[in-house]
């Protein structure tokens, strides 16, 4: 994720919020957001013809997916942005989460949620992921031999395959047997349409990977270490709270997928 995008969707959760019919609740929204992500969220919203209801929604389902997750003595977030999780879910006091991002994200965060009284144990890493990140979460105090949860929300999009595929392999060999990955897959359905250009040019101008999507997320979790237990389409029965056109659950060829897998 990038550093634009977090502020991005830090504005959309304040604003999902503070709807009465809200799907979560983010007091830290607006205030991490500032003034950047609205402007950000409201021109990515003029060039795309409107608000994204997706967004909410995928929240929700990390949300719900972090909530009853229970066997799991540790959580790393990837790409964590300006994420609050540990700050207003009903989480075991006893759970260490750890949120992976870089510095200058850690930056604008931490001053927000200083005074913040915490559910779980939240654990900073500073690291770029398409560097050394295991390193600085071990340095954390993350334990590779504990069945852990991990969480990708909104990431493998501004990775390329063979990033991804790597990622997964090395959080597979740092924790134990029974532990879960779950992401969000964008299909690739637009992702080479016209309005889809401008962000493409911006990828290439600043050095960033084009957008990536797959229509096959099983294979791409098990070339990664994962056997897939669990995938769903964005507007299916499980992944829908009135939001979205209603989809048939499992594969949609050319749509976005939630999955998770395990070790």
């Amino acid at each position: 994720m990038t550093v634009g995008s977090a502020f991005w969707i830090a504005a959309v959760r304040a604003r999902e919020s503070e709807r009465e019919d809200r799907l979560f609740d983010d007091p830290f929204a607006r205030e991490l957001a500032g003034e950047r992500g609205f402007t950000t969220m409201a021109a990515s919203e003029r060039a795309t013809g409107g608000e994204n209801p997706y967004i909410p929604v995928r929240v929700r389902w990390f949300d719900d997916l972090a909530t009853t997750t229970r066997d799991v003595t540790q959580v790393v977030l990837l790409g964590a942005g300006l994420d609050t999780r540990p700050y207003r879910l009903d989480l075991p006091a006893t759970l260490d989460w750890y949120e992976v991002d870089r510095a200058e994200v850690f930056a604008t965060k931490e001053p927000v949620l200083a005074q913040a009284v915490p559910r779980c144990r939240p654990h900073t890493v500073v690291a770029d992921l398409s560097t050394d990140w295991t390193t600085p979460l071990l340095d954390a105090g993350c334990q590779p031999g504990e069945r852990t949860l991990w969480l990708a929300e909104g990431l493998f999009f501004y990775l390329t395959e063979d990033q991804i595929v790597t990622l997964l392999k090395t959080a597979a060999q740092l924790c134990a047997p029974g532990s879960r990955f779950a992401a969000d897959v964008t299909g690739t359905t637009g992702l080479d349409s016209p309005a889809m250009q401008p962000y493409r040019n911006w990828c290439a101008d600043n050095g960033f990977p084009p957008p990536f999507g797959s229509d096959d997320p099983a294979a791409l979790f098990q070339a990664g270490g994962w056997h897939t237990d669990y995938l769903t389409a964005p507007g299916a029965a499980d992944a829908n709270h009135g939001r979205l056109h209603p989809q048939p659950g499992g594969v949609v060829p050319g749509r976005t997928h939630f999955v998770t897998a395990t070790t």
